[in-house]
């Protein structure tokens, strides 16, 4: 698909939006025929469209912004099962529903500036936006307490964050679609907010101590990168524990 000029590339936003209207529409057809989508389905649905909403924000912004060229955009993980090119920029979809990412032609001035930080916040910013917007007050959107319990929940993973799960659980099954894409959105954000590279909070930490304070080496900056990516891998690997423990006493429960 060929389009010119810059600022068609912002037609890579209709992606997320396909989408929306087809999560939304799946779950009005499923509510006429007396039916509903599983959450787990609308979860993974909602995450995988907010990952592409986050992805090309970042990317769109980058190459608009600071004119930076994309060399290509990846959305979700895994075996790439569709390749497109959208205005001269090569996307790629993986099966995977989370992560993703848009890779920039080298200009390391460009890369690793406050600018860039601002840039690492894009995506976060658009998700709380998009949050607020649509549970309009009805939830606060307090990302310290969010991280608060996630970091408790992380700490005691057979007990606590079970508690946690469990009441996140009957809060998203009395939602509907659009309400389920709210709160995702906001987890989502909180989540790569937290100020650990590799995500976007520790990233935008990262480039604006570096551009700004005090410039760090490539070496203390992979250093930081494999602090935090265990950090992170920790957290999950632990609330993964607690999710197990938890559909493990339920079903022998039932």
């Amino acid at each position: 698909m060929k389009v010119s000029g810059a600022y068609a590339k912002l037609i890579i936003f209709l992606i997320p939006a396909v989408l929306l209207i087809a999560y939304l529409g799946a779950g009005l057809a499923a509510r006429h025929a007396g039916l509903e989508l599983p959450l787990w389905l609308r979860i993974c649905w909602s995450v995988y469209i907010l990952t592409i909403l986050h992805v090309a924000t970042m990317g769109l912004l980058g190459t608009l912004w600071l004119k930076l060229p994309i060399d290509r955009m990846s959305f979700g993980t895994g075996k790439r099962w569709l390749q497109i090119n959208i205005a001269t920029i090569p996307i790629s979809f993986g099966i995977f529903f989370f992560n993703g990412g848009a890779t920039f032609a080298k200009d390391e001035r460009q890369l690793f500036s406050w600018r860039r930080s601002l840039l690492e916040l894009s995506g976060c910013a658009v998700l709380l936006a998009l949050a607020a917007a649509i549970m309009k007050g009805d939830a606060p959107l307090n990302v310290f307490a969010f991280w608060q319990q996630l970091v408790e929940g992380a700490l005691s993973p057979v007990s606590h964050a079970q508690l946690l799960l469990m009441e996140l659980g009957r809060y998203l099954a009395g939602l509907d679609e659009l309400s389920i894409l709210a709160v995702v959105s906001y987890g989502l954000a909180g989540i790569n907010l937290l100020p650990l590279p590799p995500l976007n909070g520790g990233n935008a930490l990262m480039y604006f101590v570096s551009s700004t304070l005090h410039p760090l080496t490539p070496r203390a900056q992979e250093w930081l990168f494999r602090v935090g990516f265990s950090t992170f891998v920790a957290g999950c690997g632990s609330w993964l524990v607690a999710l197990l423990a938890l559909a493990y006493n339920e079903s022998t429960r039932g």
